[in-house]
C-alpha cells in the first residue's frame, strides 16, 4: 500500500473561518413575508400525485464497477465506486459531494475510505433544466498529475481524486470529530473523513458551502453517533476540497446534547434567513426532526430552534428535504426501511414544520416491476438501467437537485440514487401532479 502522507500535506491548504454573511435570501422576501416559511400551521394544499419515474443514467459505472460510464471516473479520477451524491448549487456550479470512495488502481483497498466530491461541466442553470448532462459530463475534483499515484501503478489512469480534508476548530482536536480516518496501518490520514464518517447535507450560502458531516464511534465500531458542521469558503473545481469543521451539531455518545441525538444524519434547506435541519437519530431506525438556526449565527455553536417531528413512523437514515418555489412545496425523500419493507417515498408541506402529506411510495424494492427493471440479471452483469444485485442489497440515499422542471400542472424532480452492491450512483427522475 501507498503512503500518501506528503502528497496530503502539500496539497491540502485548509481555509480559515471567515465572516459569516448576515443576509437572508433577498429573492424570497416579499414585504416581511417568506413564501414557504410563513404560515407554519395552515392546512396543506391539496395532495400531490405521483406520476412516473425513470432512470436517466448509471453516473459512476456501468455494467459492473470497473466498467466505465461516460463520465469515466476510473480512469479520469481512479474511482471504482462511490455513493450518496448530494448535490449543491454554489455561484452558477453544481457540485455532487460523494460519501466513501474506492480507489480504482492502486489505492484505498481494504482501508477506510476518503470522500469525494464531483462537479458539472455545465451550468446549474443548465443542468437544472437538463439533468441528464450530468450523464456525460460529471466530473471529479482530483489531484495535479504529480501528486497521484495512480498513473505510475496503472498507465490508464490519468489522476487521483482529491478527498476531503477537514481543519479542526481552534482549541479543538481532529481526532473528536474524525474517529474513522482514512487509510490504515502506516497510511492513517487523520483529517481525512472515512467510512461512514461522510456527508449528509450541504448549502450554499455567503461565498461558502457548508457540509453538515457525521463522526462513528471508532474504527471498531462505525455506528453514526455524532454531527458536526464545517465550511468550504471559495469553492473551487480544481485542488483540494478543504474544509473547516466549525462546531458539533450534536451526538448520541452520552445523552448530554441539547439536540437529543436527534439530528445525526441532517438534510438542510435555506429558506429566509433560516437553514432548516431535517435529520434522524438512530441510523435508519429514527423518525424525523425538524430545527432551524438563523444564518447570521452559522459560526456560532449552538443556537438550534426545535420545531418538531415531521415524519413518526420509526425508519428514517439519510434524507433529503428541498423547498421548490417554482412550486411553492416542500418536499421530503427518503428511503423508509421497517422490519417487512423498503421502500422511497415523498412527502409534501407548505411550511417545513408542516403538516405533511402521507408518504407517498416512489420506489419499492418489493415491487416486483420494479425488481424486474432494476435488479441485474447476473451478479455484477448489470445491463441496461439493472443498478442492484437484488439478493445482496438494495437502494438507499436519495439526494433531491434544488429545482423542479413544470409541464402545466405536473413538475419533475431529479435525484441521486445509491447502490451498495455494485457500488454505485445513478441519476433518477420522478414526475409528480399538483392539483
Amino acid at each position: 500500500m501507498y503512503t500518501w502522507n506528503a502528497v496530503w500535506r502539500g496539497c491540502g491548504l485548509l481555509v480559515a473561518i471567515a465572516a459569516c454573511n448576515a443576509a437572508g435570501d433577498p429573492a424570497r422576501e416579499i414585504d416581511g413575508a417568506v413564501p414557504g416559511v410563513d404560515g407554519e400551521g395552515d392546512a396543506p394544499s391539496p395532495p400531490i400525485e405521483l406520476g412516473t419515474s425513470s432512470q436517466l443514467c448509471k453516473l459512476l459505472s456501468n455494467r459492473n464497477a470497473a466498467d466505465p460510464t461516460p463520465n469515466d471516473v476510473q480512469h479520469r479520477a481512479n474511482i471504482l465506486g462511490a455513493d450518496l451524491g448530494i448535490p449543491v448549487e454554489h455561484d452558477g456550479t453544481m457540485y455532487v459531494m460523494f460519501g466513501d470512495t474506492i480507489g480504482y488502481a492502486g489505492i484505498w483497498g481494504n482501508e477506510s475510505h476518503p470522500d469525494s466530491v464531483g462537479y458539472g461541466l455545465d451550468s446549474a442553470a443548465a443542468i437544472a433544466s437538463q439533468p441528464s448532462l450530468l450523464c456525460t459530463n460529471l466530473r471529479m475534483l482530483t489531484l495535479t498529475p504529480a501528486q497521484s499515484i495512480g498513473p505510475s501503478v496503472n498507465a490508464s489512469v490519468q489522476r487521483d481524486f482529491a478527498g476531503v480534508a477537514m481543519a479542526p476548530p481552534a482549541g479543538h482536536s481532529i481526532g473528536e470529530f474524525i474517529r474513522n480516518p482514512s487509510g490504515g496501518g502506516a497510511n492513517n490520514f487523520p483529517n481525512l473523513p472515512g467510512d461512514f464518517e461522510v456527508p449528509s447535507g450541504a448549502f450554499s450560502h455567503g461565498d461558502s458551502i457548508y457540509v453538515f458531516y457525521t463522526t462513528v464511534v471508532s474504527r471498531s465500531d462505525i455506528t453514526m453517533k455524532g454531527s458536526y458542521l464545517a465550511r468550504w469558503t471559495n469553492p473551487s473545481t480544481s485542488g483540494t476540497p478543504g474544509y473547516q469543521i466549525l462546531y458539533q451539531v450534536d451526538q448520541r455518545f452520552d445523552g448530554t446534547s441539547p439536540l437529543g441525538g436527534r439530528f445525526i444524519n441532517i438534510a438542510a434547506q435555506v429558506a429566509g434567513d433560516h437553514v432548516y435541519l431535517f435529520g434522524t437519530g438512530e441510523y435508519r431506525k429514527s423518525q424525523i426532526y425538524v430545527a432551524r438556526k438563523r444564518l447570521d449565527q452559522l459560526a456560532t455553536p449552538g443556537g438550534f430552534e426545535e420545531l418538531g417531528t415531521i415524519a413518526t413512523t420509526p425508519g428514517y437514515g439519510e434524507t433529503s428535504v428541498r423547498y421548490f418555489a417554482e412550486v411553492d412545496r416542500w418536499m421530503l425523500l427518503a428511503e423508509e426501511l421497517t422490519p417487512t419493507s423498503n421502500r422511497i417515498v415523498a412527502s409534501f408541506a407548505d411550511a417545513p414544520a408542516g403538516p405533511w402529506t402521507p408518504p407517498l411510495v416512489v420506489h419499492d424494492m418489493g415491487d416486483p416491476a420494479f425488481r424486474a427493471q432494476y435488479c441485474c440479471a447476473a451478479e455484477d452483469s448489470c445491463l441496461g438501467q439493472q443498478l442492484f444485485n437484488c439478493n445482496r442489497t438494495g437502494f438507499y440515499g436519495t439526494y433531491l437537485f434544488p429545482r423542479v422542471t413544470r409541464s402545466g400542472t405536473d413538475f419533475t424532480v431529479a435525484y441521486t440514487m445509491s447502490s451498495f452492491s455494485p457500488y454505485n450512483v445513478a441519476l433518477f427522475q420522478t414526475t409528480f401532479h399538483r392539483p
